[in-house]
C-alpha cells in the first residue's frame, strides 16, 4: 500500500493548501504519509533494513587497503673497525614505504551465511514496513472515527440537555398551575444536571481525541468530514471466513516478517557453525620502499606478491560451540514466535470477520430502534397530556432515543473500522479500501 514519496508529498501539499476544506479520511492518510512522524519513522526503519543486503554482499567482495609510513632516523652508531677500535658513526636518513593489498575471500562460511542473512533481513524490513504501514492506516482511521464519535456525542448530549431543560420548564409550569408535583420537578432537574455533566465530559473527550489525531498527522485539522446519512453495507468479498484466514496466513505482513525472521535465525546458526571451518583468501600485494642507512645508500625496493592464505581455527575456549547452541535456541524461539503470530492472526481475522458480518445486522437493528424510540417518545408525550404517562416516562423515553442514536453512529464507525482491520489482517489493505471507507464521509464538521 506504499505510495511513492513524490506522490505523498504532492498530495500532502495539496491538503495543506486547502485549509478551509473538510479533511476526510483519504486526505488524512495522504497527510500522514507526507508529514506523520509515525509513518516517517517506519519508512526510515525500512531504509535502514534495506542496507543489510549491501552489508551482507560486501563480505564476499574484494577488500582493498592502502598503508603508508615515513620516518626520520637521527642518531649515532658505535661499532668496531677492522683493528678492533670503536668508532662512532652518525645516523641521519629517511625511510619511506607504502603497500597496497587486495584480499578476496575464496571460501568463508561465515561471510557466505552473512550474505544470505542480509537478503533475508532486507526482506524482513520491507515486511515490517508493510505491517506498520497498514497498522498506521487502521490506527489513523480509528482515531479519526474517535473524533467523529466524540463530536456526535457532544451534539446528542447538547440536544438531550435542551430537551431536559424544556422538560424542567414544563414541569415547573405544571406545578405552578397545580397540575404537577415537586417530585416531577426534582426528577427533571436531576436528569438535566446529569445531562449537563455528560456534555462537559463529552467536550473534554473531544479535545483528547483531537489531540490523538494530531499526534498521528502532525497537525490538528480545523474541519473534518463526518458520516453521511445513507449507509450501505455491501457483502464481503470473499464471503467465507476460511478464505480470509487462508489469505491472512499467506499474505499478512507481520506473519511474513516472522517467517523471514526464522530464515535470519537459521543463517545466524550457519554463521556460528562456520566458526569451526577454515577460511581461504586470495591475497595480492604491492610494496614500494625507499630508505638510506650507513650501509645502504638510496636503497629502493619495489615488489609484488600473490598467494593464498588459509586460517584454520583450532580452539577458541569453547566460544564457537557456545555460539552454536545460543543461535540454535534463538532459531527455535523464532519458530515459536512464528507459530504464535499465526494463531493470533487466525483469531484476529475471525473476530473482525464476525464483527463485519454482525455489524450490518446491528446497524439495521439500531436504525429500527431509533425509529421505534422516536415513535415511542411521541406517544409518551401524548400520553402525558392525556394523563396516561408520567414525567419519568418522558425522561426515560428521551434517554432511550438519544442512547439509540449514539449507538447507531458508533455501530457504523465500528463497521467501517472492522472492514479496514480485516483487510489489513489479510495483508490487502490499500488505498482502494481507504477510498471505500472515505465514500461514507461527506458533511463538514468544524471545531
Amino acid at each position: 500500500m506504499n505510495q511513492g514519496p513524490a506522490l505523498a508529498c504532492a498530495l500532502g501539499i495539496a491538503c495543506l493548501a486547502l485549509p478551509a476544506q473538510a479533511l476526510d479520511l483519504r486526505q488524512a492518510w495522504d497527510l500522514l504519509q507526507y508529514q506523520g512522524p509515525i509513518y516517517r519513522s517506519a519508512a526510515n526503519e525500512k531504509a535502514a533494513a534495506a542496507e543489510n543486503r549491501a552489508l551482507g554482499r560486501a563480505g564476499l567482495l574484494p577488500q582493498v587497503g592502502l598503508s603508508a609510513s615515513g620516518s626520520r632516523i637521527d642518531g649515532s652508531q658505535r661499532q668496531p673497525d677492522v683493528f678492533g677500535r670503536s668508532r662512532d658513526n652518525n645516523l641521519d636518513y629517511t625511510a619511506r614505504s607504502a603497500s597496497l593489498q587486495l584480499r578476496q575471500p575464496l571460501f568463508n562460511g561465515q561471510k557466505l551465511a552473512g550474505y544470505r542473512q542480509g537478503g533475508y533481513q532486507a526482506d524482513a524490513g520491507a515486511a515490517v514496513f508493510d505491517a506498520k504501514t497498514q497498522d498506521a492506516a487502521v490506527q489513523l482511521a480509528g482515531r479519526y472515527f474517535d473524533v467523529l464519535l466524540a463530536h456526535q456525542t457532544i451534539e446528542l448530549a447538547a440536544t438531550k440537555l435542551r430537551a431536559f431543560e424544556e422538560q424542567v420548564a414544563s414541569t415547573r409550569r405544571r406545578l405552578e398551575l397545580g397540575d404537577g408535583t415537586v417530585t416531577d420537578v426534582d426528577e427533571a432537574v436531576a436528569r438535566r444536571d446529569l445531562a449537563s455533566a455528560e456534555l462537559l465530559e463529552a467536550r473534554d473527550n473531544l479535545q483528547v481525541t483531537r489531540r490523538r489525531l494530531q499526534e498521528f498527522l502532525g497537525e490538528a485539522p480545523e474541519h473534518i468530514a463526518t458520516l453521511q446519512e445513507r449507509f450501505a453495507t455491501p457483502p464481503l468479498q470473499p464471503a467465507e471466513l476460511a478464505d480470509w484466514i487462508a489469505r491472512a496466513g499467506s499474505d499478512n505482513p507481520a506473519v511474513r516478517a516472522r517467517r523471514l525472521g526464522v530464515a535470519v535465525a537459521e543463517q545466524e546458526v550457519a554463521k556460528a557453525r562456520a566458526g569451526h571451518w577454515p577460511t581461504l583468501d586470495l591475497v595480492l600485494g604491492y610494496t614500494a620502499a625507499d630508505s638510506d642507512s650507513l650501509s645502504t645508500v638510496d636503497q629502493r625496493n619495489r615488489y609484488g606478491s600473490i598467494g593464498l592464505e588459509m586460517n584454520m581455527p583450532l580452539f577458541s575456549g569453547g566460544y564457537t560451540s557456545a555460539r552454536v547452541r545460543q543461535t540454535s535456541a534463538s532459531r527455535a524461539q523464532a519458530e515459536d514466535d512464528l507459530s504464535v503470530a499465526r494463531e493470533a492472526i487466525v483469531s484476529d481475522t475471525t473476530r473482525e470477520f464476525q464483527s463485519v458480518q454482525s455489524g450490518e445486522a446491528r446497524i439495521r437493528a439500531l436504525e429500527t430502534a431509533v425509529r421505534s424510540g422516536e415513535k415511542s417518545l411521541d406517544s409518551v408525550r401524548k400520553g402525558f397530556l392525556a394523563g396516561t404517562s408520567t414525567n419519568v416516562d418522558i425522561l426515560d423515553a428521551e434517554e432511550l432515543v438519544y442512547s439509540a442514536r449514539r449507538d447507531l453512529f458508533e455501530a457504523k464507525l465500528r463497521y467501517l473500522l472492522s472492514r479496514l482491520r480485516l483487510a489489513a489482517l489479510a495483508g490487502a489493505l490499500g488505498v482502494d479500501d481507504i477510498d471505500q471507507a472515505n465514500a461514507y464521509l461527506g458533511p463538514r464538521l468544524a471545531f
